[in-house]
C-alpha cells in the first residue's frame, strides 16, 4: 500500500503512472493519496462544493470520480466574476486554460438568498494562487450561511461562541495536506499545503481578531488517514488472499522519510482493528539526521526503502529476502 501526501490527480492515474516507472504491477487500490478519503463523504455528494488547489481543473476531475456532482473552482469563479481578486489578472491565461465551467447560480449581494452557495470547501492539493484561494476561503468563512458575496450579521458578536465567527450556517473547511514542507528537486525543501493552511490563519486571525478557524485538517500523520489506509489495506488483503485472511492485520510497517508526518502518523496512530504499527524512517528525503522527539521517533532508521523492506521482512520473521 502507498500512503501519500501527495495527491493532485485520480488513484487511477498515479497508479499507471508509477506502474510504468516502476515496471511493476500498481492498481489504484493500493494508493492513498492526500484527498484519497474525502470519497467517504458521502453526504456532500450532491451539494455544491468548492475544490481548490492543484493544477488546471485536475482535482475537478478527481472529485468527480469519487462522486461529487457540483463541483466548483477557483477558475470559475475568476472567469465569471473577475473582480474577485483583482490582482489575479497575471493568471488570466492560466485561469483561460483551466476549463472553466459557467457557475450554477449568479452571486448576487443585493439578493443574498438567492446567490451562489457554497456548501463545503476543499483544498485537494497545493494551492498555485494564494491569493485567490485565501481570499475566496475567507469570503466562504466569513459569508452568511455559504452565500457568497454577504457578510454574516453574527460575526464579531462577542456573546456568541468564536466571537460569532463560523457560528451563521457556513460551509465546513477540509484540507487535505498538512506539510510545511516537502522535498522537490530544488537543494532545499519547498513549502507544502501546510504553508498555504498557516498562511491563511494568519489573515483569519488579523481578520477576526483572534477567532479560531474551525477546519477539519487529514492526511499523515492524522488519524483519520491512517484509519481511512488500513480498511483500505484490509479490503486489498481479502481480495489478494480470499479465504486465508479471515483475521484482520496484525503488523504493519509505515516507512517514510518525513518524521512530522509519516513517523508521526505510525507512532501516534491507534488502530480500531487491533492492527500493531511499526516505522521505518529513511534518509532519502526529508530527514537529514536532525534531533527527534518522542512523538516522531521510528521503529528504526534506515538508509533507503530496500534496507526498510528488508528489516520489516526480518522483523516479522519472514526469510531474507
Amino acid at each position: 500500500m502507498l500512503l501519500t501526501n501527495g495527491g493532485g490527480t485520480h488513484e487511477s492515474e498515479r497508479a499507471k503512472k508509477l506502474s510504468e516507472e516502476l515496471e511493476v504491477d500498481i492498481t489504484d487500490s493500493m494508493i492513498v493519496q492526500s484527498h484519497s478519503p474525502f470519497e467517504d463523504l458521502h453526504d456532500l455528494k450532491d451539494k455544491t462544493v468548492l475544490v481548490l488547489g492543484g493544477i488546471g481543473d485536475n482535482c475537478r476531475r478527481v472529485a468527480e470520480q469519487y462522486g461529487f456532482t457540483r463541483v466548483i473552482t477557483a477558475a470559475d469563479l475568476f472567469t465569471a466574476y473577475p473582480t474577485i481578486w483583482p490582482f489575479a489578472n497575471i493568471f488570466t491565461d492560466y485561469y483561460k486554460s483551466s476549463n472553466p465551467r459557467p457557475l450554477p447560480t449568479p452571486i448576487t449581494p443585493d439578493n443574498p438568498t438567492s446567490s451562489l452557495k457554497i456548501d463545503a470547501v476543499f483544498v485537494y492539493n497545493d494551492p498555485r494562487d494564494w491569493g485567490l484561494d485565501i481570499t475566496l476561503i475567507l469570503d466562504c468563512m466569513l459569508s452568511h450561511r455559504g452565500h457568497l458575496g454577504t457578510l454574516s450579521p453574527l460575526n464579531g458578536k462577542t456573546d456568541l461562541p468564536n466571537r460569532g465567527y463560523q457560528q451563521d450556517g457556513q460551509p465546513p473547511l477540509y484540507f487535505s495536506n498538512p506539510d510545511l514542507w516537502w522535498a522537490a528537486e530544488f537543494a532545499l525543501n519547498r513549502l507544502g499545503q501546510g504553508g498555504f493552511r498557516e498562511a491563511l490563519e494568519g489573515v483569519w486571525r488579523e481578520t477576526t481578531g483572534g477567532a479560531t478557524l474551525t477546519k477539519t485538517v487529514i492526511g499523515k500523520p492524522h488519524q483519520p488517514t491512517y484509519e481511512y489506509a488500513e480498511k483500505k489495506l484490509n479490503k486489498l488483503r481479502q481480495s489478494n488472499f480470499g479465504s486465508k485472511s479471515k483475521d484482520v492485520l496484525q503488523r504493519v510497517y509505515m516507512v517514510g522519510d518525513n518524521p512530522a508526518s509519516d513517523i508521526a502518523g505510525a507512532v501516534g496512530y491507534r488502530s480500531p482493528f487491533g492492527s500493531q504499527w511499526y516505522s521505518a524512517l529513511l534518509r532519502t528525503g526529508v530527514y537529514q539526521g536532525e534531533k527527534l522527539d518522542r512523538s516522531n521517533t521510528p521503529t528504526t532508521i534506515v538508509e533507503d526503502v530496500y534496507d526498510a523492506v528488508k528489516w520489516a521482512a526480518k522483523h516479522s520473521e519472514w526469510d531474507e529476502i
